[in-house]
């Protein structure tokens, strides 16, 4: 554990960690990795040497951090099915080429200007998806496309039961907290600092890819030393958000304080580091 040097709490898991414990998350990576292998079948008699997949779509409009993290659980899916019959593009630098070329999930649907869009991306295949939210469940729309010719496969549904991680993308900090991060923090203040803070597990589909890596959340952490809220800033895939957020929730910290001593909540960020032997 470092110092807050620099506003960041820093923790590592090493790949000699325990496996994936949480059920709930875990229950809900199977989902999509059935979803992506049902995918992944119907794929390879088209033999495609790249497929992309594009961050999933509101179908209220606009963009959402839910449909990026189904995204990339779909492209780590995806890879782990594909057996090598095709790669599948890294989701973040698909995400990069994407903003680096000005085009948007929302460019990438079937249409007149389908074709232009898509031809630069580089993929044999391209799968963009939206998502709807009913009740405590999202419903995935997934749909495969044949960049050449532009295509249109089959579209698969999938029922996919929200948790708190998920929630936590969106959900906002109560705006009265301050904030390490963002400038707002009283200089002079006393910063909080870990008093029992385990280290999260591997995943088994990360520890079986050797995924090497670092997610951030920031964390809300109360005048009594507890984490009320966390919200992943950045994602890593592979379950392994999902592995930092319910660890964190478990941790205990002293708390911030004001130059005269007193405890406050304080909103931090934190870097949780996995890393194999």
């Amino acid at each position: 554990m470092k110092p807050w040097a620099t506003a960041i709490l820093r923790t590592s898991a090493l790949g000699a960690a325990s496996l994936l414990s949480a059920i709930c998350a875990s229950a809900q990576l199977s989902t999509l990795d059935d979803f992506a292998s049902n995918i992944s079948r119907e794929l390879k008699p088209l033999k495609p040497r790249l497929v992309a997949v594009a961050d999933f779509r509101p179908q209220s409009g606009g963009t959402q951090p839910q449909g990026h993290y189904f995204a990339l659980l779909l492209s780590n899916f995806l890879e782990e099915r594909s057996k090598k019959k095709f790669s599948v593009a890294n989701h973040a630098n698909f995400d990069t080429d994407l903003a680096n070329l000005h085009l948007s999930a929302e460019s990438l649907v079937p249409g007149p200007a389908f074709s232009s869009s898509a031809s630069s991306v580089g993929a044999d295949v391209l799968i963009i998806g939206t998502f709807e939210k009913r009740d405590r469940n999202y419903i995935l729309q997934v749909t495969p496309i044949r960049v050449a010719d532009g295509k249109v496969l089959s579209t698969r549904n999938q029922t996919f039961v929200s948790s708190p991680f998920l929630e936590s993308l969106f959900t906002p900090f109560p705006p009265d907290i301050q904030n390490a991060a963002r400038g707002n923090y009283r200089k002079g203040a006393g910063m909080p600092s870990c008093a029992y803070c385990p280290d999260p597990s591997y995943s088994d589909l990360a520890r079986s890819k050797k995924i090497q890596g670092t997610c951030v959340v920031e964390v809300l952490i109360s005048a009594n030393g507890d984490p009320q809220q966390i919200r992943p800033l950045r994602l890593l895939g592979y379950g392994l958000d999902e592995q930092a957020f319910e660890t964190i929730k478990k941790w205990k910290f002293r708390p911030a304080t004001r130059e005269d001593g007193t405890p406050v909540p304080v909103i931090v960020p934190v870097e949780v580091s996995f890393r194999l032997f």
